[in-house]
């Protein structure tokens, strides 16, 4: 197909321009890409110079000393418990059984009868001593056990907390606000000519 010189010259024209504007596309697309890179520096920079240290400093002033209130309360509630359980429960039972075993023997008319009353007395008293002992070792592996407990838990709360703080601040940081952004009329002046920008 044959081109008049006349529509020659205007596609010869057109890719001329359509050249020019591919290099200033391609110039455009360059700093976008280095603008990015800097922008993406500057981020992770501001990161770790402002929000990682501040995070930080929040959590040692406001959450570790809650967890560590926490974990104070609990282990003393638990020793308290045990002490309480080993040095009142126990010796009380003990003392019950004793106590039975003391008033039986008293009940006893004649050395046959108290020889019966005492042996059953002494038998009824290690049997309540096995139990309030097996009653102890089950206690303490019931209450004592290890797991991951109320500490844990309260531990997985914060870490989820910590976790979503990061979130929020990172949003607050990454926000679109309108005063951060350049302004449309700007945008709008003529482009003059753009050279492409090459490497040597």
């Amino acid at each position: 197909m044959a081109l008049s010189r006349k529509n020659e010259r205007n596609l010869k024209r057109l890719r001329k321009e359509a050249d020019r504007l591919w290099a200033e596309q391609k110039s455009v697309n360059e700093h976008a890409k280095a603008l990015l890179a800097s922008a993406g520096s500057e981020a992770k920079t501001l990161r770790d110079s402002e929000l990682y240290p501040a995070i930080r400093r929040s959590y040692d002033s406001n959450v570790r000393p809650s967890l560590d209130r926490g974990f104070a309360i609990a282990r003393d509630a638990a020793d308290d418990a045990r002490v309480r359980f080993n040095g009142r429960v126990i010796p009380a039972v003990a003392t019950v059984g004793g106590s039975v075993a003391g008033a039986l023997s008293q009940l006893a008319t004649d050395d046959r009868d108290f020889k019966q009353v005492a042996k059953r007395a002494k038998g009824f008293s290690k049997d309540l001593d096995k139990r309030a002992r097996k009653a102890a070792k089950e206690y303490d592996r019931k209450y004592n056990s290890g797991g991951i407990g109320v500490g844990g838990w309260f531990l997985i709360g914060a870490g989820v907390a910590a976790v979503a703080a990061v979130g929020y601040a990172l949003w607050q940081t990454f926000r679109a606000d309108d005063d951060l952004w350049i302004a449309d009329e700007d945008l709008d002046a003529p482009v003059t000519t753009v050279t492409p920008h090459t490497a040597a």
